[in-house]
């Protein structure tokens, strides 16, 4: 009887075992936003290589609504289009080769074929600019995770269980 009780105690010490070195390589692609000055976590969202998400805000100097929108892959964020409703003072005027001008049926403009990486995303939180991150069927102010002036850093980050649970416990509640 004790080496049944021997054994099947080395096999739970196996699996055990196992399930650990599973739980620290296997790593899970998240859009982490933290607050860029002291690097604090304010969202942790499970992402998947190529989602889409955006951020729309009010542009400061023409007023009016712009939407970005950025490119999960497997090497990082990668802008891929803006829509405007206007040209304007620091809007785009032009459409390089490999970009695309199209007219909204609902009135406005996007430029498509960007393909720039984004090696570091950063959005400065604005009194009036209403910056929203659009992820899914999520709409998330800025300005309910970091307040007015402070700058929100986007990175892409592949993280292990214990990674990610160190995160969503010292996420501001």
């Amino acid at each position: 009887m004790p080496y049944k009780q021997s054994a099947a105690a080395g096999l739970a010490l196996a699996v055990l075992a196992a399930a650990v070195l599973v739980s620290v390589f296997t790593r899970s692609p998240y859009l982490v936003l933290t607050n860029a000055a002291d690097g604090s976590a304010l969202l942790l969202h499970s992402i998947h290589d190529g989602e889409v998400f955006s951020v729309s805000y009010i542009h400061s100097v023409n007023i009016s609504p712009v939407e970005e929108f950025y490119h999960i892959r497997q090497d990082g964020i990668v802008l891929v289009a803006i829509e405007f409703e206007t040209f304007g003072a620091g809007m785009p005027g032009e459409t390089p080769q490999g970009q695309s001008l199209i007219h909204l049926p609902e009135g406005g403009m996007r430029i498509e074929g960007y393909e720039r990486p984004i090696g570091d995303l950063r959005y400065l939180v604005g009194y009036a600019a209403n910056q929203t991150l659009n992820i899914g069927t999520q709409r998330i102010p800025l300005n309910d995770l970091a307040s007015t002036g402070q700058s929100v850093r986007f990175a892409l980050c592949r993280l292990n269980f214990w990674q990610k649970l160190y995160l969503t416990i010292f996420l501001p509640r």
